[in-house]
């Protein structure tokens, strides 16, 4: 009777300790495969972290739209600007490219320097700017497409005048000068010009009258007087 129940004991013991063993085993054998097996995700987040790196993309792009610039490292003109036509009014209508921004794109391509001279007009079936500009004892004589922005010429050349910088804000902005051409001569303004004779700067504003006769009216950026040339 002793007998049978020490080896029932035994075989109990034996075999609770198989079970451990057997469990020690199955458990380091899921660590295992914890650590190389890579996460399944399901389609809901796979989806998302397409979506996020959409987005991320989607930024990156827009930031290279936003930071887009021109050849003088300015802002860009706006893409299909609409240009004037030939017989546009420039007293009513205005140039995509106004002239403080034909200023400020010649003077990037000259590298700086003072305006001495800027005149706008329809040359060669375009609107066209023509600044000269020095920088120091250099003259930059510019072209500058008004609908565009482009720079179509360029040339370079010694500085011997010395004429004085003008300023097509101050003392009289450019619409103050039209306005009072105008009240001395009614007509199209079909261009005009901002210059020094002399020392003396002053605008020539070029009006179209009726009749396909023209004139040009010159108003002092100091004094405001007029001078009409048939």
């Amino acid at each position: 009777m002793t007998s049978t129940t020490t080896r029932s004991r035994s075989t109990a013991r034996a075999a609770a300790l198989g079970a451990l063993v057997i469990g020690l085993a199955a458990g380091c054998g899921g660590d295992s495969g914890s650590d190389e097996a890579p996460a399944v995700q399901g389609p809901g987040a796979s989806e998302e972290e397409s979506g996020s790196a959409a987005s991320d993309g989607a930024s990156d792009d827009g930031a290279s739209d936003d930071g887009a610039t021109g050849a003088d490292g300015g802002e860009a003109p706006a893409a299909g600007a609409a240009a004037l036509p030939e017989d546009a009014d420039l007293a009513t209508e205005q140039l995509p490219i106004t002239a403080e921004k034909a200023v400020e794109i010649g003077l990037g391509a000259a590298g700086g320097g003072e305006l001495v001279q800027i005149e706008i007009d329809h040359d060669d079936d375009v609107w066209e700017w023509e600044l000269e500009i020095v920088d120091g004892r250099r003259q930059h004589d510019l072209d500058i497409d008004a609908t565009s922005g482009e720079v179509t010429e360029h040339d370079q050349d010694d500085d011997d005048d010395q004429d004085p910088a003008v300023d097509v804000t101050s003392p009289m902005p450019y619409a103050e000068a039209i306005e009072i051409a105008l009240g001395q001569e009614q007509g199209r303004v079909s261009g005009w010009d901002l210059s020094s004779d002399d020392g003396r700067i002053h605008y020539t504003i070029d009006i179209d009258r009726s009749g396909d006769d023209d004139v040009e009216v010159e108003v002092d950026v100091e004094t405001g007087e007029v001078r009409v040339d048939d």
